[in-house]
């Protein structure tokens, strides 16, 4: 019951399952192992390991060793639970599995990170930062090239799963796939109907991760 209300209260977007954190943890590092910037650095972290890299290219979230192998993963490589990206992390996180709507996008926030806080003119919108990547606008000297690429992909292929956090029906903050979003900024219409993860927190922890969202 409370998942149908949050569902109801949040936007259109439809709740289809509740998630585990092994699932979302597996979805996080499938993300970033396709991505160009970040996915050599966790093929790295993987062979520090010794793991193969099907641990995350074909992993199995019901798999509990498996689950156990990529919680090592994800702290050497981004930290999680509570280092680095994850500090002050909320704890107490009930995941979904969701359908987005169109509607949904507009609600959507970039973490509170230097690159995505110019490129958005500090409003932390993907629409934002879409307008003033098309006006020519680059941060710290970081390349548009691979968003004008992307641009080109919208409707054509499926993007990974994005990963959301909220306590508020009408604020929800990107933890993974802030460079797909940004994509989804050039056309929202292509955001409506996308699958994702959304993690429901106390206003308390979100309060300590980003007061922002509050």
């Amino acid at each position: 019951i409370v998942i149908l209300i949050f569902c109801h209260i949040i936007t259109l977007m439809q709740i289809i399952r509740s998630a585990t954190q092994g699932e979302v943890v597996l979805s996080f590092l499938q993300g970033e192992f396709e991505s160009s910037r970040f996915g050599e650095e966790l093929r790295q972290v993987l062979d520090f390991f010794g793991f193969s890299y099907s641990l995350i290219s074909d992993g199995d979230f019901c798999d509990e060793k498996q689950n156990e192998d990529r919680l090592k993963v994800f702290k050497k490589f981004r930290g999680f639970p509570d280092q680095d990206l994850f500090e002050r992390f909320p704890k107490d996180i009930e995941w979904s599995f969701v359908q987005f709507s169109k509607e949904d996008f507009f609600n959507c926030y970039y973490i509170n990170y230097s690159y995505w806080n110019e490129l958005s003119d500090f409003t932390s919108q993907p629409t934002t930062a879409c307008k003033n990547i098309l006006a020519g606008k680059e941060v710290f000297g970081v390349s548009n090239k691979n968003f004008l690429r992307g641009k080109e992909l919208l409707g054509k292929v499926q993007f990974p799963p994005v990963i959301l956090l909220s306590c508020n029906p009408k604020k929800y903050l990107i933890i993974e796939g802030h460079s797909r979003m940004t994509l989804y900024g050039f056309n929202p219409d292509f955001f409506d109907g996308t699958f994702g993860y959304i993690g429901k927190v106390s206003k308390e922890e979100m309060c300590l991760y980003d007061s922002r969202m509050i």
